[in-house]
């Protein structure tokens, strides 16, 4: 197995509500992350993709989206309500069960990031094999992918729509400058 990883880091709050503990309160993190890519062959320009690709677009897409903002369950009216009073950034979770419910534990955050980043990302020579997320330095969970029904969960949700049309705007760099006409150089 051949693999490509890239690092990153994002600032986020998040609380998970109902749980009998500290972590219902409002607090933060700062996690780290590590997208690995599996890939079959490198390019002609000797590599499958170029880091700054992953950076420009996966991990640029995490902090757009995640960094220095909330992380909420959906049913978290709450603190959806304060993010909105204050004009915060404010990430709503979209793996829900039938109620609107989830929880952004690091496990379900794994979970999104390794959606999004796949859409973003995948074809048909490279494609996401793991999101390792750590919640604080001694705290991490691995997510290897998604259950069919997640997957549909989240093929059907707004996530979805947002990451492609991210993804549009983004549109793929050629890095190989033998392959890049005159004009675009």
């Amino acid at each position: 197995m051949n693999t490509v990883v890239r690092k990153g880091s994002f600032d986020s709050g998040h609380r998970v509500m109902h749980e009998r503990f500290k972590c219902f309160n409002a607090h933060g993190h700062t996690y780290l992350y590590e997208l690995e890519f599996e890939y079959g062959d490198a390019l002609e320009i000797g590599y499958a993709i170029d880091f700054k690709e992953i950076k420009r677009v996966a991990c640029q897409w995490i902090d757009d989206i995640l960094d220095h903002g909330f992380i909420a369950n959906p049913k978290d009216t709450v603190m959806i309500e304060a993010c909105k009073a204050v004009g915060s950034k404010l990430y709503l979770m979209h793996l829900t069960d039938q109620n609107g419910y989830c929880n952004p534990s690091a496990e379900n955050i794994a979970k999104e990031i390794f959606f999004a980043v796949s859409v973003l990302l995948n074809n048909d020579n490279l494609w996401l094999n793991r999101v390792v997320l750590h919640e604080t330095p001694n705290c991490f969970v691995t997510c290897e992918g998604l259950s069919s029904e997640e997957d549909d969960a989240l093929l059907d949700s707004d996530l979805y729509q947002q990451v492609n049309k991210y993804r549009e705007e983004k549109c793929v760099v050629e890095y190989d400058l033998r392959k890049v006409s005159e004009e675009n150089k």
